[in-house]
């Protein structure tokens, strides 16, 4: 008996688990739709501002990348206006808009040709215009390229679809990162360096394509109204078209990937030889590298002691264990006494110690940086949060208020209301009264405050309730 009902309770849980994670992962609740297609078809055009900000982040990025700097980076992603044609070719695709495809289209050649002249004049009259580790960085994209493009393109359509947007898009700017391979690719045309340029430029494909691909996915998911029909057989043919580009896209980042993990073991295993089997009290490897025009060779150059060619023999056999058997190993020693290796190691050491102060302080700065933008990130989204700009536009239009503030009940509705887009949380706007006001002067305000709250929220529920603790006026001037 005991089994029986264990039997009929374990399916039963299984559905209710089911249930609870499709409901806390719908993506379809709290969606505007249309609001949606208005706003990406609305700024994928670049015009008037758009091309201004885009010229400064095209900017910023470049001498960011051109003085090593992160901060200034992070800086160029956060107003590039780069994403929204983007997302509106992925979206002219998903809902069959040809038109909207074809805009989206151009703008997004227009922007990366405004990017590129822009970051490359700048390249060619910079006098800095070395390669740095931040330009470096973005020659060699690799497979988790293609995996940051695509869940960033995800969480930018997932984001911007909501009727409530959210603080995500920023984020979805600095991880998709679109102006620095841009602006890279302007320096390898100054530099004239088709490697770079190459490089640069799949890198930046490879997140355009993939975030188009993402919003046409959630648009498809989300069921966007399509603006034409096309039939079964021509449907299923686009759909592999699609697909199979993706894969031809992404079979370069993987061969690359494949390349760099090959060579980090590699260096990883040279490194780990010199270190373990030549060093010795007596003996120091000053540098070492592999000479591939000389037959593959492993060249370690040596302090102290030489290496005897009993040893050298036995080095030459331990080399397999560490991966690296296909080298020919030549030692080379340095004309240095053993006590010149002690004062070499005293100074390697003291170096070190110098280097690690250095890079401590670097970091320290980057993180102070980093704070900074956090701050005026954090700043930004309190200035355009629609509630406190409502609450900031009420204060300078009825002075009869002298303080308000928002506040949501614990109170949830049973049922939620018919529009989807509804919140199912009252609003309940606080207000206090300046000292001598007048109840059928509070009635119209009220009244006003409820016009005005609906015209900005029209499918949410908007309450007004007046503070039953009167503040003295001073207290409660808005600073």
């Amino acid at each position: 008996m005991t089994d029986s009902v264990s039997k009929r309770s374990t399916p039963r849980l299984f559905d209710k688990w089911v249930r609870f994670v499709k409901i806390i992962s719908s993506l379809r609740g709290g969606t505007d739709v249309q609001g949606t297609i208005d706003e990406i078809t609305e700024n994928a055009a670049v015009r008037g501002a758009n091309v201004w900000l885009l010229v400064c982040s095209s900017l910023l990025a470049s001498i960011g990348l051109d003085l090593n700097s992160t901060a200034v980076i992070i800086g160029a992603m956060l107003i590039s206006p780069l994403m929204s044609p983007i997302l509106g070719v992925g979206l002219g695709v998903a809902i069959l808009d040809r038109n909207l495809l074809k805009r989206s289209g151009g703008n997004l050649l227009l922007v990366t040709v405004i990017s590129l002249v822009t970051s490359t004049l700048y390249f060619v009259i910079s006098p800095l215009s070395q390669i740095t580790p931040e330009l470096a960085s973005r020659t060699t994209p690799t497979i988790l390229d293609v995996g940051v493009a695509f869940v960033g393109g995800i969480a930018g359509i997932v984001a911007g679809s909501r009727s409530k947007k959210t603080s995500a898009i920023p984020g979805v700017a600095i991880a998709t990162a679109l102006m620095p391979p841009v602006c890279t690719v302007g320096f390898g045309i100054a530099k004239m360096d088709s490697t770079i340029f190459l490089g640069a430029f799949y890198l930046y494909f490879i997140n355009a394509f993939f975030i188009s691909l993402a919003t046409y996915l959630i648009a498809v998911w989300l069921r966007f109204p399509k603006r034409a029909k096309l039939d079964g057989e021509t449907d299923t043919r686009v759909k592999w078209l699609i697909t199979g580009f993706a894969v031809l896209v992404m079979l370069p980042s993987a061969f690359i990937f494949y390349n760099v993990i090959t060579k980090l073991r590699f260096d990883r295993g040279v490194k780990s030889f010199v270190t373990k089997e030549i060093t010795k009290d007596d003996r120091q490897p000053v540098s070492w590298n592999v000479d591939k025009t000389d037959q593959n060779t492993l060249k370690i150059y040596t302090v102290g002691t030489s290496v005897s060619e009993t040893e050298s023999l036995e080095l030459r056999a331990k080399m397999t264990d560490y991966g690296i058997g296909s080298l020919i190993l030549k030692i080379i020693p340095m004309n240095v006494s053993p006590d010149e290796v002690k004062k070499l190691s005293s100074n390697i050491q003291t170096t070190a110690a110098d280097n690690a102060k250095f890079m401590s302080t670097l970091e320290a700065e980057r993180e102070n940086d980093i704070q900074a933008l956090q701050e005026q990130i954090a700043q930004l989204k309190e200035e355009l949060d629609p509630e406190r700009r409502f609450i900031r536009s009420i204060k300078i239009r009825i002075p009869e208020i002298t303080a308000a503030e928002w506040e949501k009940p614990a109170t949830v509705k049973s049922e939620p209301p018919s529009n989807s887009n509804a919140s199912l949380i009252d609003h309940s706007l606080v207000i206090t009264f300046r000292d001598g006001t007048d109840e059928p002067t509070k009635a119209v305000i009220i009244k006003r405050l409820q016009a005005m709250g609906k015209a900005v929220w029209p499918n949410d529920t908007f309450e007004v309730s007046r503070k039953v603790s009167q503040l003295p006026q001073e207290e409660n001037e808005p600073q």
